[in-house]
């Protein structure tokens, strides 16, 4: 073999291998073999970001790079890229509280794979101590296992809850003397209570029946209603809106004409959720609500979610030893204080907020 064949056939060798090293990565880089190391370089999983603040999402462009194609959304929607590399700025002043998911799809040839990138969209303040005043001590119920209480024009709405025991009624306010009561089938555990458009709204536990009464008690319907769990806890209304809690961190508003969901609010005291929101009372723009469990009622910003602040009310329990938690918020609005009891309590007090 002469020297120009040989070193014609070296070329061609030294082109083949070329190539060869251009082309094999195309074919051998599988996306279905990706995962969220090889993609996200920030942020972590499940990263907590306060609202209003920027969240930097940086992705492995080296990676990424071998790829057709990258599509980032959130919410089904894209999100632009900025100018620096495979880095995207996502502005948490338009999200709710809550949990969201960003999809990162990946596209090589036919094949495909996505990335999801979850982060939690918490509250930017921490919740404050709120003290509060007792004004004068009522006769409660001891037997009544209060779920629901609310003010309308001067007369005193309770539910009392468990199976066998469960009751609606009309009270004094003033002197804790039960007006009217009337007892719920064996079968239904009562929850919540409110009053809107003079109908009484009550919801149950588990069985998921909202009941329907003019303001004297007399049952007008019944009908089915949605939680994001479908148990019914505490109730409330902000003048439009049915407002129902369910033992989670979640508040679902509903249409009272048809029990529609609205929409969801998503309750966080400082970067955590407030899980066993339980009785609720709609005052001002805030949900005063009694956390299952503990003897505390939070005062919840209605609109964004987040606790402002917390009182303790531990000091109530221990004047009423033989019943169970702190259940039980009713505003008297002439007098811009409230009443609160307790699950068996013997005891309602009137107490103000300072």
């Amino acid at each position: 073999m002469n020297s120009s064949k040989r070193n014609a056939i070296i070329i061609l060798v030294l082109l083949l291998a070329a190539a060869i090293v251009y082309i094999y990565p195309m074919f051998s880089f599988d996306v279905r073999s990706l995962r969220y190391p090889d993609v996200v370089e920030s942020p972590a999983l499940n990263t907590k970001v306060k609202m209003g603040s920027t969240l930097t999402l940086t992705l492995n462009d080296e990676n990424l790079k071998k790829a057709d194609s990258t599509v980032v959304t959130l919410n089904d929607k894209p999100i632009s890229k900025t100018a620096d590399g495979f880095k995207f700025d996502i502005d948490t002043k338009a999200l709710p509280l809550g949990n969201y998911h960003i999809d990162i799809k990946i596209y090589n040839g036919n094949k495909s794979k996505t990335i999801d990138v979850p982060f939690n969209v918490v509250s930017d303040i921490a919740p404050s101590p709120m003290t509060y005043r007792k004004l004068s001590v009522i006769p409660h119920d001891s037997k009544s296992y209060t779920q629901g209480l609310e003010i309308s024009d001067g007369i005193l709405y309770e539910s009392g809850g468990q199976y066998k025991e469960s009751l609606v009624r009309k009270v004094n306010p003033s002197t804790g003397q039960v007006i009217k009561n009337v007892a719920l089938a064996n079968e239904v555990f009562a929850e919540g209570l409110t009053v809107l458009n003079d109908k009484v709204y009550q919801i149950t536990w588990q069985e998921g029946i909202c009941f329907i009464y003019d303001k004297d008690l007399n049952q007008l319907n019944k009908t089915g209603f949605r939680s994001t769990n479908d148990q019914g806890w505490g109730l409330t209304n902000d003048g439009k809106s049915l407002i129902v809690s369910d033992g989670s961190h979640k508040l679902t508003f509903l249409n009272p004409e048809n029990m529609a969901v609205e929409k969801v609010v998503s309750v966080y005291g400082g970067e955590n959720e407030a899980t066993y929101i339980n009785e609720l009372e709609y005052v001002d723009g805030y949900i005063y609500a009694n956390i299952y469990t503990t003897d505390q009622i939070a005062k919840i910003e209605a609109s964004s979610g987040k606790i402002i602040s917390v009182a303790d009310m531990s000091a109530l329990k221990a004047e009423n030893q033989d019943g169970e938690v702190l259940n039980g918020i009713a505003y008297l609005p002439n007098k811009k204080t409230f009443l609160v009891t307790g699950k068996y309590w013997k005891n309602m007090y009137e107490i103000q907020f300072d």
